[in-house]
Parts: C-alpha cells; sequence; structure tokens
C-alpha cells in the first residue's frame, strides 16, 4: 500500500501527540511511521511551498513540494486521479475536497488525527519478532486478494492480534464415570491344583477305561 499524506495538514494537528512528541516536524513524523503498523510501505509526503532545506526521511519515504503554483491538496487529488491502481492509496487527510475526490476513485483515506493517534498507540506496543514465513503470493497477486476480499491494514492487525485457540482435553461425562465405575469386573478363573500323584480323571472313568482295553 502507498501512502499519500497532506503533511501540513497532519503536522498541525493539536491535542493529539503527547508532550514529548510535540513538534516532531518531517523527520520526526518519518520515524513514527516507520515504527508503526504501515513500516515498509511507500510513503509520500505532500507538502506546500519549496524546502527550506534538505530533507531525508528513509529510502521508502518521498518528499513533494508543491511549489508557489500549486497546492498539496492537487497534488494529492492528481496523483489519485493518474494512478493504475487507485484502491492501493491510502490518502491522510481530514481535508474534505480532498476525501470527496479521492473517494471517486476508490482510493481510501484516513483522519489526520485518527492517523496521528495510530502512530501514538504503535510507538507504545512492544516490538514483535519477525518471522518469514515462506509465501507463492506476489505481492501484486496479494494485493488483488486483499481488495477482492475487503482486507484492510485495520482487518489485518486485528487478525495478528487474534490469539489463537486453546484446545482443551475433554473430561468424561458424569453419566460416563458412573458407567465406568458400575461395570462388572470379570471374575478370575479358579484354577485347581492337581496334585502330582493324583490321576487327572476320575476314578470311574479310568476303570471303565481299563475294562475296555482287557475286552
Amino acid at each position: 500500500m502507498e501512502l499519500l499524506i497532506d503533511t501540513w495538514n497532519v503536522l498541525h494537528q493539536s491535542g493529539v501527540l503527547p508532550p514529548e512528541s510535540a513538534g516532531i516536524g518531517h523527520t520526526g513524523l518519518c520515524r513514527m511511521i516507520e515504527n508503526s503498523r504501515w513500516k515498509g510501505h511507500k510513503v509520500a509526503l505532500i507538502c506546500d511551498g519549496t524546502p527550506s532545506h534538505e530533507l531525508s526521511g528513509g529510502v521508502r519515504y518521498q518528499t513533494i513540494f508543491t511549489g508557489p503554483f500549486k497546492s498539496a491538496d492537487e497534488e494529492i487529488m492528481e496523483r489519485v486521479a493518474r494512478s493504475s491502481a487507485p484502491r492501493s492509496i491510502l490518502v491522510v487527510t481530514s481535508d474534505r475536497e480532498i476525501i470527496a475526490a479521492i473517494s471517486k476513485r476508490g482510493a481510501k483515506h484516513m483522519g489526520s488525527s485518527s492517523f496521528l493517534q495510530a502512530l501514538v498507540e504503535d510507538s507504545y506496543k512492544p516490538k514483535r519478532k519477525n518471522v518469514h514465513r515462506p509465501t507463492g503470493l506476489s505481492p501484486e497477486l496479494a494485493q488483488e486478494w486483499r481488495e477482492q476480499f475487503g482486507i484492510d491494514e485495520r482487518v489485518m492487525e486485528e487478525l495478528q492480534n487474534t490469539p489463537m485457540p486453546i484446545v482443551q482435553k475433554t473430561e468424561p461425562t458424569k453419566k460416563e464415570s458412573m458407567k465406568k465405575e458400575i461395570q462388572p469386573k470379570t471374575k478370575p478363573k479358579e484354577e485347581r491344583n492337581v496334585q502330582r500323584n493324583e490321576p487327572a480323571l476320575p476314578a470311574d472313568i479310568l476303570e471303565e477305561a481299563r475294562r475296555l482295553m482287557r475286552d
């Protein structure tokens, strides 16, 4: 996803940033984004006028100054209008004119105060260790799936923070336990002790067998 940030609009929101982060400026804003849920995304900071000094926020950060003849609002709307994939753009602004224009193209938007609040919340979250999971999806195909199923950054965040269910071993019911307890036990077969010199057959049967053999 690509972020187009109405920089002046964001930096002049009051009552959102904590005192220690007040007046963060361009560089501080880039630093907060780099430590947020948008880390790794392409970011364009659209600014009015011309730069008073050289600015650098990182390899994925582009700062555009619109000069004396174009406003930052116009630059944002034109970029969304020219984009071949406007649904992959998130515009950060509270300007109603910009929101109305980019919504017609299907681009997403986020209010400046909400964006700053999300940056503050992410700065207090413990950093998770990144685990590389191989995937067969290219970035283009993954983006197509996100658009098709309506999966945005908020949904991805909720999925990542949802714990896996704990599967517990089912205990036997009271009825099953009682059935097991009252089940009759098999009576062991009694063994008859045979003395060493005791004949294995009764005497009358042995006598009849001897008689038949003599006949």
